[in-house]
């Protein structure tokens, strides 16, 4: 019992353990880069982006636009970058598609929509899921509300998303809606975020748009730092405090252990 109440809260705290390192070590694999090969790896993001649009029916064809898998990959291990939510605590490794495998570790970038570079006429969509015991993903992004700020980070961009569209309950087998929502819009940069809902149900889909705004730099990093800061804080209080009823329950299982033994003791003396 004690097994099934603890494996939650510790599983999910292990995995955004996993994460942060996860997208540590791109951070680092960036500062490993010459500026050189960064404006490369960008260029063949636009360039895929270009070819994107003219594919027909890029979510199942988007293979046709380039070699996918290996844009951003600077790493080897499928990342292309992160997305912070600041309101939510949330710093997630961005991947590419979105396998089973993917969602259950980070957000995964759906294939078919634009590469997360920025830039007119863009739309990247990021998806996740909601709700696993092991791990917090997207399970709080029904909190945001229009005027909220995401931000995604590739290579050495900050790009930074206000909140102004939330589509909370769309049918999952209606694909004329979802397709509508992802679309490329001429003149506008958006990134959505993408997950199931209800909440444990994951009938429906839960689409939450972001479009571009001025990156505030210092400002802006400084507010993410302060949210990460206090959710490590918070995350540790959490373990101390399982780690503190655990100790408690072993200890009064073992004074009802010794007592247990004092009372059989006493009896066989007594019976003598």
């Amino acid at each position: 019992g004690l097994s099934v109440m603890l494996y939650p809260p510790i599983s999910s705290y292990w995995n955004s353990k996993v994460q942060s390192r996860a997208v540590a070590s791109y951070s680092n694999a960036v500062k490993s880069l010459t500026e050189e090969e960064k404006d490369t790896m960008l260029k063949k993001a636009d360039t895929y982006n270009e070819k994107l649009k003219d594919v027909n029916r890029p979510f199942l064809n988007y293979a046709e636009a380039g070699d996918y898998n290996s844009i951003l990959d600077i790493s080897g291990t499928g990342i292309m970058g992160y997305v912070t939510i600041e309101k939510l605590g949330v710093e997630l490794p961005i991947y590419h598609g979105t396998s089973e495998a993917v969602l259950q570790i980070g957000a995964g970038h759906m294939s078919g929509t634009s590469l997360p570079v920025g830039g007119k006429g863009k739309h990247s969509v990021l998806a996740a899921h909601r709700g696993l015991p092991s791990a917090k993903l997207f399970t709080d992004i029904d909190q945001l509300v229009e005027g909220d700020k995401f931000y995604v980070h590739v290579l050495d961009k900050v790009l930074a998303y206000e909140v102004d569209q939330i589509l909370p309950m769309v049918e999952k087998d209606d694909t004329d809606t979802l397709t509508e929502a992802m679309k490329n819009v001429e003149g506008e940069d958006y990134v959505t975020l993408f997950t199931c809902t209800p909440y444990g149900v994951n009938s429906h889909r839960l689409l939450v748009r972001g479009h571009s705004v001025p990156y505030n730099g210092e400002d802006d990093e400084k507010a993410i730092a302060n949210e990460s800061m206090l959710q490590t804080v918070k995350d540790y209080y959490m373990l101390y405090a399982i780690l503190a009823v655990a100790a408690a329950i072993l200890i009064t299982v073992l004074i009802k252990i010794i007592r247990d033994r004092k009372v059989s003791r006493g009896s066989k003396e007594g019976g003598k």
